[in-house]
């Protein structure tokens, strides 16, 4: 068995001579297994090997197993590094998040006793439970590959060099080599998922067919196949379409909506996986379906509630994929001659009258400025507030126009609609929105001695 391992170890160039490589080791057969095995590949490479083991404090026996590899590393001449899970609730999800404390201390040996490799035991049985446990839950194409034999990790990289054998073959081999290793009595029961998978699925499939194992692992690697030829279509596109913002990310829709089902349904795909999926949020295949729909609607803006706060917005010919934000529509601020304020973070406001300077605030220097000369005759405070339903604006004497017309013409995304200031008069006439229009009635007569200049600051 040895020799298989170390062939296929060094057929993938796992490691280099004189490598530092650090064991992920429980204490089960897999792991113990996969411990004897390097010792004897690092005396040929002269690799320096290293055991991470953590305690979960799950079993009464998880101090006596941790003191046996303690000294079992002490007599080997092999660096040790432990840690105890001392986490209080261990009730809840406690698979994933003993899993989660485990692989950052693993991150955390990795970059502090430079380790550039981690490698773990997890074989073909584990390899077939993940892949039909992804296939029950639901899961994308690309998370069907199941468990990577090598990926990108902490600092260096992650190998499972064990995907090759079964843990039947591991077991008969620890018996055969006399390997002393700790039976783990929870992985009999079926609270878990993962265990029922393990003791009462698998084997039925291996029963079923003795090759079960091997079409798994072929299966795999036509998915992997598959992914990377889907990529080598996706990715010039992704390139060529998506751009990061200050809130998300845009995609643009005009040469989306004309691709194939198939093109569109794994850029967003692609999409996803790259953006928000890493966040924690999770996209269903039915949200896919009603992107896919949404793409095909005639209405030029649509939305799509995700996981989080996030949404897929569609405002013509683009997709944003940002937060949703909520509008205070009360908020409200009063502004007379010589005066400015914040209206946001990222907004700004002011007053200048006609011969006095208005002292702009530094941090606002570099931002996009728009300015209106008004009459003097206008009558003060102006007042600012968000848009209103059935705001209008007078644009000439004869011709009064909704706020809504306007924004629909001018074909302004309902986000921008949303986030748009709204400047009246005294008298409460619309005088100014920022950006988008002014009223007939703000243009300063010639007999105006006294002129106001209104600033309006955004960064952007």
């Amino acid at each position: 068995m040895f020799q298989e391992f170390y062939n296929h170890c060094k057929r993938n160039e796992y490691w280099l001579p004189k490598q530092k490589i650090v064991l992920a080791i429980s204490g089960g057969v897999d792991s113990m297994v996969l411990l004897r095995l390097m010792q004897i590949a690092a005396e040929k490479d002269q690799l320096e090997l290293a055991v991470a083991h953590i305690n979960h404090e799950l079993r009464g026996e998880s101090e006596a197993e941790a003191k046996y590899l303690q000294n079992y590393c002490q007599d080997q001449g092999i660096s040790y590094y432990s840690k105890v899970w001392e986490e209080p609730e261990k009730t809840k999800n406690v698979e994933a998040r003993a899993r989660e404390f485990r692989y950052d201390f693993f991150k955390e040996i990795m970059e502090r006793e430079n380790y550039p490799t981690l490698m773990t035991a997890h074989h073909s049985d584990d390899q077939a439970e993940t892949i039909l446990m992804k296939l029950t839950r639901g899961s994308a194409l690309p998370n069907l590959v199941g468990i990577r034999d090598v990926q990108l990790f902490g600092t260096g990289k992650l190998i499972r060099p064990f995907l090759i054998f079964s843990k039947e073959e591991l077991m008969q081999f620890a018996k055969k080599s006399g390997i002393v290793y700790f039976e783990d009595d929870s992985n009999r029961s079926d609270t878990y998922l993962r265990n029922r998978f393990r003791n009462q699925i698998v084997p039925l499939l291996k029963k079923e067919n003795p090759k079960f194992l091997q079409h798994i692992m072929d299966f795999s690697e036509q998915v992997s196949l598959a992914d990377q030829l889907i990529q080598s279509v996706i990715e010039p596109k992704y390139e060529r379409w998506v751009e990061a913002t200050t809130e998300g990310w845009q995609v643009k829709l005009s040469d989306l909506k004309r691709e194939q089902k198939s093109i569109q349904t794994f850029f967003l795909m692609t999409l996803f996986q790259r953006t928000i999926v890493p966040k924690g949020v999770k996209i269903s295949q039915s949200q896919i379906q009603q992107l896919l729909t949404m793409l095909d609607r005639s209405a030029p803006q649509l939305s799509l509630d995700m996981q989080q706060g996030w949404q897929a917005v569609k405002e013509y010919d683009t997709l944003l994929l940002k937060k949703k934000q909520p509008v205070n529509h009360e908020s409200l601020f009063y502004l007379n001659e010589n005066e400015h304020l914040f209206l946001s973070e990222k907004e700004w406001v002011g007053l200048e009258v006609t011969g006095k300077t208005l002292e702009v605030p530094e941090s606002t220097k570099d931002w996009a400025e728009f300015s209106l000369l008004i009459s003097g005759q206008t009558v003060l405070p102006l007042t600012i507030r968000r848009r209103k339903n059935g705001d209008k604006i007078a644009l000439t004497p004869e011709l009064t126009k909704r706020l809504k017309r306007i924004f629909i013409d001018r074909k302004i995304p309902n986000s921008i609609r949303e986030q748009a200031w709204v400047v009246l008069s005294g008298q409460e006439q619309i005088i100014w929105i920022p950006q988008f229009v002014n009223s007939y009635l703000s243009i300063p007569k010639e007999t105006d001695k006294i002129l106001y200049r209104l600033l309006y600051k955004v960064k952007q």
